[in-house]
């Protein structure tokens, strides 16, 4: 189950970074439409990435909360 943990952090420690990225690429698009009035054409892969970085997220905090059913029950078991 430890290892299992490792992996997760280190998977959410990756979204981290990536959704850092994101931040900056979202401060250059808003950047360009105060300058210009109109949406960069980046905008739609900012975007797209977002989506795609939540759904990890989701999944990966589904599995943190299921590795925590496995540890209570098995701390019951011991009991």
């Amino acid at each position: 189950m430890m290892q299992d943990l490792m992996m997760l952090r280190a998977e959410l420690m990756e979204h981290r970074r990536v959704l850092r990225n994101v931040g900056g690429n979202l401060n250059d698009v808003a950047r360009h439409a105060n300058a210009t009035g109109e949406l960069h054409a980046a905008t739609a892969r900012v975007q797209e990435l977002v989506a795609r970085t939540v759904e990890r997220v989701d999944a990966a905090v589904a599995a943190v909360e299921h590795l925590g059913g496995q540890a209570r029950l098995e701390r019951r078991a011991s009991r």
